[in-house]
């Protein structure tokens, strides 16, 4: 479930090429529209994921928004997968992350700009069983409809990130 948690991320910053933009314009990048990515690593399997699509809507006010995430399978079955809260953390000049699977795990991190023009988002994920892990999700804008994410995780907080997923997403409207 590691790898399907990796698009995740993307989720709601995303930050034009060589622009910085507030928070409020971050949090919101991708409220609207569906984003939908292609899975590359498919293995074909009935229960495998073929592709994977988001959608996100501002929650109480533009400083806090929510999405879905959903997983569509080779068999033609689509699963909702991962819920998302995020909200604008101004003392901290960051977006407060949090995350809960419908297979039971959660999580919380941040979402802040990474050399004005890319998004860094970072969290400790919680299993259903207690195990914790952390990832670092990196995504980078190509065009206002289209963007790619870099994902490592490691396993404790010393260690060194390894390069997990590589993924592209569209918008459509």
């Amino acid at each position: 479930m590691k790898r399907t948690l990796t698009f995740l991320l993307l989720l709601v910053a995303i930050v034009s090429k060589g622009q910085d933009r507030s928070l409020k314009e971050l949090i919101n990048y991708v409220v609207g529209g569906t984003w939908t990515s292609i899975n590359e690593d498919n293995d074909g399997e009935p229960e495998g994921y073929k592709s994977y699509y988001m959608n996100f809507s501002t929650w109480s006010d533009d400083e806090s928004v929510t999405g879905t995430i959903y997983g569509v399978k080779n068999n033609g079955d689509t699963i909702q997968l991962i819920e998302v809260w995020n909200f604008i953390d101004k003392a901290n000049q960051s977006i407060f992350y949090v995350h809960r699977t419908t297979w039971g795990s959660y999580a919380t991190g941040t979402i802040q700009t990474y050399e004005g023009k890319h998004i860094d988002i970072q969290f400790k994920s919680t299993t259903a069983e207690g195990q914790q892990y952390f990832t670092r999700d990196l995504h980078y804008i190509e065009e206002r409809n289209r963007m790619r994410a870099v994902t490592y995780h490691k396993s404790k907080e010393g260690d060194e990130w390894k390069e997990s997923n590589r993924s592209e997403w569209t918008r459509t409207y």
